[in-house]
């Protein structure tokens, strides 16, 4: 008898591993469009060269990318991205939930990732952060080839972005923090 709940109480907590909220990551739905900009306030063109990436977290001081990377560089024109693309699986994030999410953005010319980008001069600012709202809220029912099809929610809560290049240190600049660390660290061995 012990066995069997042993096996029973493993079953459910690896079932309770395979809960996850799927999401139609685009930035543009029925009741809903929240664009890209770039920093002239254009909405970003269709084949732009920009990947977007989603971080999502339960709380909006604790923003991850995933461990498999959620994002597109799919531009349709008029500021939207990936529509029509299917919905995409949120590991760690219960369907019913609402967690949190940001976007960061990048032009390809810098790398494909964020961090590359940004030590190549080739980030831009990270979005507000936002909640879903109601509306949205993940979908553990968004499986667009049931039928009849069920839609995943859009990202409900997601204001318009603005791209703004993220300015590089000047050279100037990091040498007047170079001096200042050195005269930090010069002054705590005295």
């Amino acid at each position: 008898m012990k066995k069997l709940i042993a096996v029973a109480g493993a079953a459910l907590v690896s079932l309770s591993a395979f809960g996850q909220g799927t999401i139609s990551f685009q930035n543009v739905g029925t009741g809903f469009d929240a664009k890209v900009l770039n920093s002239t306030g254009t909405a970003i063109g269709a084949g732009a060269t920009i990947t977007i990436e989603l971080l999502a977290g339960t709380s909006a001081g604790n923003l991850v990318a995933f461990a498999t990377p959620v994002m597109t560089s799919s531009w349709i024109g008029n500021g939207w991205f990936n529509v029509g693309a299917p919905a995409v699986a949120l590991a760690g994030h219960a369907a019913g939930s609402f967690p949190f999410f940001q976007l960061r953005a990048w032009n390809n010319a810098g790398g494909t990732s964020y961090s590359a980008a940004l030590a190549a001069g080739q980030a831009y600012n990270p979005s507000g952060v936002w909640q879903l709202v109601p509306g949205g809220g993940l979908s553990g029912l968004g499986n667009p080839s049931a039928v009849p099809p069920v839609p995943a929610p859009a990202l409900f809560g997601m204001a318009s972005y603005t791209l703004i290049p993220v300015p590089e240190p000047s050279v100037i600049a990091l040498g007047v923090l170079g001096a200042a660390a050195l005269l930090l660290r010069r002054r705590s061995r005295q």
